[in-house]
């Protein structure tokens, strides 16, 4: 069987192979991260009192191979685009590519800064956002929704990374909430030095948050106020990732402003 025989042999995590002309990906067990790791970001969700930004630990090995396979055919179960799993073991995942050889899948950060005009950025977020508010009306939610984890391919997009389970952790509403958080810092972060793609995010988000899940839409604004606090730390003194979060933090409050006059 393919996957016992390439799993001792495989060094890195995960790794993409061809196998009777598909292009298939095996993805091993990785080592659980340091409770350390973490701990920042509990600080920060207990001094915001944002309950949403309290971290979702990977278990790492077995737990986190079997919580993936498993959290891969409860959300395709629900009609969301992930994955397939080719076949299993305790510790690997052998998963289909979600691409085709004429038409590679690219992560939705991968496409955004390919793209060069409005209308382009704009129908990638459109789709982005769509998707991951089509995920919480069937009352689900990811794992890691950065875009680095939203592939983009011919019929939409595709997520995946799912070996964290925040509904372990959090009430149902704060994991949806969690996502869009995860979403926004991840392409305000890397879209920073592109104004035409912040101005178009900005725009995209608010129109993505006006079409979310009431309880969702609400729940998020209530944590904006609270973000405001981060604006007293001096970010744009901490180098080129501090400048990030600044950025991010200057457009939530434009997202805060706009979503509150509605």
């Amino acid at each position: 069987m393919f996957l016992f025989d390439t799993l001792p042999q495989q060094q890195s995590n995960i790794a993409s192979y061809r196998l009777d002309g598909q292009k298939v990906w095996l993805k091993k067990a990785t080592k659980r991260n340091s409770r350390w790791v973490y701990l920042p970001l509990t600080l920060l969700a207990r001094w915001l009192k944002l309950e949403a930004l309290n971290p979702v630990p990977n278990l790492g090995g077995e737990q986190s191979v079997a919580l993936e396979a498993e959290r891969i055919r409860a959300l395709s179960a629900a009609g969301i685009a992930v994955p397939v799993v080719l076949s299993e073991t305790s510790e690997a995942l052998l998963l289909a590519d979600v691409g085709t050889e004429e038409a590679p899948a690219q992560t939705l950060l991968e496409s955004l800064t390919q793209a060069n005009t409005p209308d382009e950025i704009d129908h990638l977020l459109s789709i982005g956002i769509s998707a991951l508010n089509d995920v919480h009306t069937r009352s689900c939610y990811l794992s890691e929704a950065f875009a680095r984890n939203i592939l983009v391919n011919k019929e939409g997009v595709v997520f995946i990374d799912f070996e964290t389970d925040p509904g372990q952790y959090h009430e149902l509403t704060d994991c949806m909430v969690r996502d869009w958080h995860c979403f926004i810092f991840s392409l305000y972060g890397k879209l920073s030095k592109r104004p035409l793609h912040r101005e178009r995010l900005t725009a995209a988000l608010i129109s993505g948050l006006q079409d979310a899940r009431d309880d969702v839409r609400e729940r998020f604004i209530a944590t904006l106020p609270r973000l405001k606090r981060m604006k007293k730390i001096p970010f744009q003194r901490f180098g080129s990732d501090g400048k990030k979060i600044a950025h991010t933090l200057h457009a939530l409050a434009l997202i805060d402003q706009h979503l509150r006059r509605k």
